[in-house]
């Protein structure tokens, strides 16, 4: 496993592991991290541009971002304990069973934890729980695949 870091990580050197960025980097941190498992924070800022429209008068996080949430946590598992090559990178490509249990309000923090649960190169596939404090609000399972950058 690599370390070039120290815990927590912020969100600053999450960038130099992920190509997502404003608005669509949703990891704020990461508190915990081991060779098939890591958790994340992040925070649900009350003025993101997708609640003036997803139920304005009852915003709540809209399950697709929880998935994406959770799929940019296990593209930073797998960039940080095994690296990848330059030009390469990890791209969401499936998600099966994924249940909403409780809605994600604006101000709220997401707690989101992955697990790898089988590698076979260049798939890999995942588990992932989103809590709100110690209440579970989305469980998934998602693959994704290692690609190259376009021109790279």
């Amino acid at each position: 496993m690599k370390t070039d870091y120290t815990l927590p990580i912020s969100r600053e050197t999450v960038q130099n592991y992920l190509p997502h960025r404003d608005p669509m980097l949703f990891i704020d941190s990461v508190t915990a991290l081991s060779e098939d498992q890591i958790t994340v924070i992040s925070d649900v800022k009350a003025d993101a541009n997708y609640f003036k429209g997803h139920f304005p008068d009852m915003p709540i996080m809209p399950g697709v971002l929880m998935v994406e949430t959770a799929a940019q946590a296990g593209a930073l598992l797998v960039s940080l304990t095994r690296g990848l090559e330059d030009g390469k990178f990890i791209a969401f490509s499936s998600v099966d069973n994924a249940k909403f249990k409780r809605p994600v309000y604006p101000g709220d923090q997401l707690r989101v934890e992955v697990s790898i649960e089988k590698i076979r190169l260049p798939f890999y596939r995942f588990s992932g729980k989103l809590y709100v404090k110690d209440t579970l609000v989305c469980s998934l399972q998602f693959a994704a695949a290692q690609m190259d950058f376009p021109n790279a």
